[in-house]
């Protein structure tokens, strides 16, 4: 009796700083969802409106002070639904993904374990982007430079400068417990795990080279002008 009330507890957000692998085996056996999925939009959308409001609005074609208010205000409503309604979205459509691979490969995951997984491994994500957020408003810093990204120690703009800022504590993090989630709940292969892992990882940091080089492209079109 005592061991099936231990196999039915919940998995727990903060478990996957403490204890991921007992929160793996909770998943696998109690995949759960709405609860953690709601505190981490609140969170997210948390940080998003903290983001927002700090933002520096350059006044330009003779924008007043009540101007720039009402930009920054409908800037902060307009991030802040945005991530209540994208952030589960983003969840979902990575999960499908993942619980597609895993489905090829022979797996008898179920999506809702895959979902639940995604989940809780995106706690530690939310929490990196919560902690650099809170310092970086505290100090005064650059909101564009996480204070545990490698570009923060580098400076950099442009290409190099979005690379280095997705090589970042925090994701790391994140893409070792999926390639353990991946091992522990989908029963994949260890090769295979990470070679997942790393392949949406250089995702990130393709995408993040595209984002620098639209960045470049603009500032030089702009310089030109």
């Amino acid at each position: 009796m005592a061991e099936k009330k231990s196999q039915l507890k919940k998995p727990a957000l903060i478990g996957m700083i403490l204890n991921p692998n007992e929160q793996f085996k909770r998943i696998q056996i109690n995949p759960i969802i709405w609860y953690p999925l709601i505190i981490l939009s609140l969170i997210s959308m948390a940080v998003t409106i903290l983001v927002a409001i700090n933002i520096d609005y350059i006044p330009s074609f003779g924008m007043t002070e009540k101007d720039i208010e009402a930009a920054k205000m409908v800037g902060t409503i307009v991030g802040a639904l945005g991530t209540l309604i994208g952030l589960p979205v983003g969840y979902v459509l990575y999960a499908v993904i993942l619980w597609g691979i895993a489905k090829k490969a022979k797996s008898t995951v179920t999506f809702k374990q895959m979902f639940s997984l995604i989940i809780f491994i995106s706690f530690i994500r939310v929490i990196g982007q919560s902690i650099n957020q809170m310092i970086i408003v505290a100090i005064n810093g650059d909101q564009d430079h996480l204070l545990t990204s490698l570009n923060y120690f580098v400076g950099a703009n442009g290409v190099l400068g979005e690379i280095l800022g997705v090589i970042e504590l925090f994701s790391i993090w994140y893409y070792i417990l999926l390639s353990i989630g991946l091992i522990k709940i989908a029963k994949l292969s260890n090769r295979m795990s990470i070679s997942i892992s790393i392949i949406f990882f250089c995702l990130l940091l393709i995408f993040a080279s595209v984002q620098g080089a639209i960045e470049e492209y603009h500032v030089e079109h702009i310089i030109g002008e």
